[in-house]
């Protein structure tokens, strides 16, 4: 082994290993790369040798010893486009030349020697070899001249802190007015730490159309570059960004929109040591931070940062200043204006949507033509969101091309994807051996946590929460070519893999489409990962054939057509289509503890393989008592079979109490559902009392569930002098008629014809006192003083509806410390059909606790023949007696409630007066009224119980006023189209709005309000107001009172305040046209919400069949 060993260094540096021999010549050759600080301080070097292991061989060394430069150092470079470049850059400018490697440091400064007019710079010293258009026409660096004639630079004098600069702010100046800040070059400005001081900083100036920031150089930065902050419509083009700590171009609340970013280019961006606050991610810079995105990018290069090219960190809300200017806009879900042409090279990750916000809109977000390349990790990482697309794209020399990770329904379509690329795979040899050194140049050097080859991937595919959370339908790979994952790569490199963690469900509707591999890349591996991966190749353009690419195992194998795919952990189904049921199971179950073995035959007739699944999900299940979780087994099948399952557990048949069945891939599916499937039961060994865990004697909650997110706990004391009992917390903020505790039946013993008796034993007390509290039990369940009932909840998620509820019963007495609940329902054909059934305790107040004990829940005899088939319509809702109107502030004398229609029957249930707005599937929930109503108008809506849904804003109800001609699918639209469409299509509305954090229950206990009028000018002016504390419970009213609109609300039904400055008069056309009367959800883009609401009308009239008649009851 021959070593250079350089005075002045602590180690050797390695120029050649010799071939093995003995007593023979051999001829030993290498290229190497001597690192600049390697040799920069030393005056001499020694070349000596030694014999690896060996302390006693002789040595022979033959003359002709040769080092002979071989290249790696560039004097000259002549640029693409030389147009305008000898008439603006001169010598002694100074130039940028990009990063040619994976790593953000090695752009390079120089200076010019000279310019020819051909474009020829002529350099006063040399650079290292960048890689140019005769290299990889794709991929080559980019040369940008930093040096300008105007120089702001911040005077290096603050010794006590070296990171304050100067900054550089337009502040509140919108258009007319125009700025222009034009080739202006900046050193060292910003303050580190401090808010609002950066280099370049467009301060809350709403817009600035024609107002310009353009071919400014921005160097050296102590606090972010170009900021862009509540200020629309400015125009940024050409400015460069150098050596910049945190985010380099950013746009800063999340609410500005019509920006447009044009041909800007930024390297070298550094994270702070000091952040402005914590909510602030500037340590994990992005040379392109974007929070909204309705603006455009167009040309942009990120080339070159510590963290982020591209980040697009769209949240749920705006933040800052901004909020209180756009309180109903929800970033995270707003559509892409434009984004194309754009480059990210060197940095971490090239693009990404991070963090679990996700970045969700409702149209398909395209990327176009994106080239992103030479990435330490991702050249495209898609996170946590959906409906997002790569078209036209150019992925080459990453980690990992294109990383969807726990995102649904994206695209990637008319896209070149390499692994490892000549030019870089050039770059890397040239090397040597410093290309595995600290940080590593080469892909393929052994990492951290590898020690071995870090194995390269076109496209990885991954796992998402289930198949129908925001209306997920699987991604698609369409016209994708792929190279450069075979020889010549890393060792284990494929085109497609699927990822291994977080494992949670797979889409059998991930397609491939018009796919190529152009080499001897391997196409897919599936070692490591999901056991349970189903990719459909629709064109049998990856696999031969059409079909389903699965993992090779017992889990997912079933069709006896399937074969393995040698090296890959794959098979390969060819002409089948797969679907997948889910079977949710109680949460208390470990994971894997249970096995479900499944036997079948296919729509041909063929007899599957056994499968035998089980819940493979790495993540542990959220809040595993809470009232919706369950433990789920996804079972993949072909389509139309017939099926038959069987429970394991520790090898012995059981049955897990419930098996609650509902298809994932609902939507946007290749085949029909199964033609059966059925589980089997085994026979119960008792049907006669259904509740575990009655007396709570032994100390645990098991087999309870609580709804709300306060938890339940066994407490010391019992009725009748029993030990223990179970409390279900719930406080004055943040409570409400929703808490409570239950537990899920086996569904076994409810059959049709028999009647159930339940009995328990309650305590309620008053946590304001620690008193008991006399709950009034002739009210109904919104009332102010509501008792608790005993609820059941039917559930068949296979049918239409998916949901029934019946009372199961009431409290008999009130006045006694523990008070007796009793009652009984008979089970008709829809509850025995049900997959669920669960039996609850809610409905008291907010800041009233439940305590339960000695529960019972009785089968005591069967009362009739069951029917001949299940029913397919709802059971009644528990019964209910409708409240008193609350009495309006003006105007006429209420009557009874008008009848609704609803947008849907999966998550609007009306039942007598009482109509319940509930989902777990991001339903849109509207009811409107059947006929419109004349004259003075007053909707009253009481918000009787409604159940908090995770963390922040919460669903939201809006009442509205709408002409005569409106449909509710007029007035139903998503949360993105509440402004565009659902405004359009009504005269008012009003909506309460509240925030609830389950970590910090008492913080944030305010309730904004909010409504829109159409004035006389037909322009919607808006109004509103805050209370300090939160309406879980209360009433809303809008009323048109002599042609003006007016808003009110009220917590108790009493007590009423107006918002605003109204009445605002109405259009002359709406003063007393007919309107029709409505509410709905604004579910502030979450997936679960649960209102329930009874709605009053007070009118002169209504409208029936175009014939106005006088004041009626309905």
């Amino acid at each position: 082994q021959v070593h250079d060993n350089t005075k002045g260094q602590n180690e050797d540096l390695v120029i050649v290993t010799c071939p093995p021999s003995s007593n023979g010549w051999v001829h030993c050759t290498s290229k190497i790369r001597i690192a600049e600080d390697f040799y920069a301080s030393s005056s001499s070097a020694v070349l000596f040798t030694r014999v690896l292991d060996d302390n006693t061989s002789v040595l022979d060394i033959a003359a002709d010893i040769s080092m002979t430069y071989a290249g790696g150092r560039s004097v000259s470079l002549t640029l693409e486009d030389p147009g305008g470049i000898s008439d603006c850059w001169g010598p002694g400018a100074e130039i940028l030349v990009t990063s040619h490697t994976i790593r953000h440091e090695d752009s390079q400064l120089a200076t010019i020697a000279s310019v020819d007019g051909d474009g020829r710079l002529t350099l006063v010293d040399p650079i290292h070899k960048p890689i140019t258009l005769e290299d990889d026409a794709e991929t080559a660096v980019e040369v940008a001249v930093l040096s300008r004639n105007i120089v702001f630079s911040a005077a290096e004098d603050d010794d006590d802190d070296p990171l304050h600069g100067g900054h550089f702010i337009v502040m509140h100046t919108s258009a007319p007015v125009v700025q222009k800040v034009v080739g202006v070059e900046t050193r060292g400005n910003g303050q580190q730490g401090k808010l609002g001081k950066y280099p370049l900083h467009f301060h809350m100036c709403a817009s600035v159309a024609g107002s310009t920031l353009s071919k400014n150089s921005i160097q050296n930065t102590k606090q972010r570059g170009i900021v862009v902050h509540g200020t629309d419509d400015l125009y940024l083009h050409e400015n460069i960004l150098y050596d910049t700590r945190g985010h380099a171009v950013m746009l800063e609340d999340g609410a500005e929109r019509g920006n447009v970013f044009e041909r800007n280019l930024g390297a070298v961006g550094r994270g702070v040591d000091i952040r402005i606050s914590d909510d602030e991610s500037d340590p994990t810079p992005a040379t392109f931070w974007i929070t909204n995105p309705e603006n455009s990018w167009i040309g942009n290069v990120a080339a070159g940062s510590a963290f982020s090219g591209f980040w697009f960190e769209v949240k749920t809300r705006v933040r800052g200043p901004s909020f209180k200017l756009h309180e109903d806009m929800v970033p995270n879900t707003l559509d892409l204006f434009l984004f194309t042409d754009n480059v990210s090279h060197s940095n971490s990750q090239g693009l990404q949507t991070y963090p679990q916000a996700g970045y969700r809109p409702s149209n398909l977000a395209v990327f176009r033509n994106h080239k992103s390349y030479r990435n330490r990790l991702s050249g495209v990482f898609f996170h946590a969101g959906g409906r997002l697309s790569i078209d036209g794209g150019y992925i080459s020399d990453n980690r990992i091309g294109i990383n969807v990770d726990m995102d649904h329904s994206d695209v990637i379509s008319n896209t070149i994807i390499v692994g490892s690329s000549p030019a870089y795979t050039a770059v890397v040899s040239a090397m040597g051996h410093a290309a595995s050194h600290y940080p590593a140049t080469s892909f393929c050097a052994p990492t951290q946590t590898n020690d071995g080859s870090s194995p390269l991937v076109g496209v990885r595919l991954d796992s998402y929460h289930d198949g129908s959370l925001f209306g997920a339908t699987g991604s698609t790979l369409k016209n994708v070519t792929f190279s450069g994952f075979g020889s010549g790569s890393c060792a284990g490199s494929s085109a497609l893999h699927v990822d291994g963690e977080d494992i949670r469900y797979f889409d059998t509707r991930n397609t491939l489409v018009d796919i190529a591999v152009l080499d001897d890349s391997q196409r897919i591996d599936l070692c490591g990962g999901e056991k349970q991966v189903a990719i459909r190749d629709v064109d049998g353009s990856m696999m031969g054939e059409q079909g389903f690419v699965i993992s090779d195992s017992n889990a997912i194998r079933a069709h006896p057509a399937c074969v393995s795919v040698a090296d890959t952990c794959a098979a390969f189904c060819p002409g089948v289509c797969l679907r997948t049921m889910t079977v949710m199971v109680p949460s208390y179950y470990a994971r894997r503890s249970l096995t479900l073995e499944i036997t079948g035959t296919t729509t041909d007739g063929q007899t599957i393989v056994p499968i035998f699944v089980q819940d493979f999900q790495t993540k542990e299940i959220f809040l595993p008592q809470q009232d919706w979780s369950h433990g789920r087994l996804f079972v993949t099948l072909p389509a139309g079979g017939i099926y038959h399952g069987q429970f394991f557990m520790d090898g012995e048949p059981t049955w897990p109490h419930f098996t609650d069945l509902k298809y994932e891939d609902k939507l946007d599916n290749c085949g029909p559902d199964f033609a059966s499937f059925d589980i089997e039961q085994l026979v119960p060994d008792r049907c006669d009392s259904l509740i575990r865990n009655a007396d709570f004697e032994s100390g645990t909650t098991d087999y309870w569930l609580h709804a709300g997110s306060y938890g339940m706990e066994v407490i010391n004391e019992g009725s009748d002098g029993s030990s223990k009992s179970l409390l279900a917390p719930n406080p004055k903020y943040g409570g409400g008629r929703y808490v409570g505790v239950g537990q899920r039946l086996d569904t076994r013993c409810i059959e049709e014809g028999f009647t159930y008796t339940l009995s328990a034993m309650v305590k309620l007390v008053d946590t304001s006192t620690g008193g008991p509290y006399l709950c009034n039990l002739s009210g109904y369940t919104g009332d102010l003083n509501s008792c608790p009932l005993g609820s059941l909840k039917f559930t068949n998620r296979l049918g239409e509806p998916e949901n029934a509820w019946e009372t199961a019963g009431r409290m008999s007495t009130n006045n006694l410390e523990w008070n007796l609940m009793t009652g009984s329902y008979t089970a008709n054909d829809f509850d025995a059909a049900a997959y669920s059934v669960y039996l609850y305790f809610t409905g008291v107040p907010a800041g009233i606790n439940i305590q339960v004990d000695d529960v019972s829940f009785v089968r005591t005899y069967e009362t009739g023949s069951p029917t001949a088939t299940p029913s397919t319509h709802p059971t009644s809702a528990p019964t209910v007696e409708p409240p008193s109107p609350p009495s309006p502030v003006s105007g006429p004398a209420p009557v009874v409630p008008s009848q609704f229609e609803g947008s849907n029957t999966d998550s609007i249930l009306i039942v007598d007066e009482i109509i319940r707005l509930t989902s777990e599937s991001a339903a849109e929930s509207t009811v409107l009224t059947k006929e419109a109503h004349i004259g003075d108008i007053v909707l009253t809506v009481e918000i009787q119980a409604r159940s908090m849904s995770g963390s922040g804003y919460q669903p939201q109800l809006v009442l509205f006023f709408a002409p005569e001609t409106t449909s509710v699918a007029d007035v139903t639209t998503n949360d993105n189209g509440f402004g565009d469409f659902f405004e359009s299509s009504v005269v008012a509305w009003m909506k309460e709005r509240i925030y609830f954090d389950p970590t910090d229950p008492e913080s944030l206990m305010y309730t904004w309000f909010n409504a829109k009028v159409l004035d006389t000018d037909s322009n919607f002016v808006s109004e509103g107001g805050s209370e300090n504390d939160r309406m879980n419970s209360g009433f809303l009213r809008l009323q048109r009172s002599g042609g003006s609109i007016d808003s009110y609300y009220s917590f108790d039904g009493v007590s009423w305040a107006k918002f605003g400055g109204g009445p605002i008069l109405l259009p002359t056309s709406y003063r007393t046209a007919p309107l029709k009367l409505g509410y709905r959800i604004k579910r502030e883009w979450k997936s679960a919400y649960d209102i329930t609401t009874h709605p009053t009308i007070a009118s002169d009239g209504a409208v029936a069949t175009s014939t106005t008649s006088g004041p009626q009851s309905y």
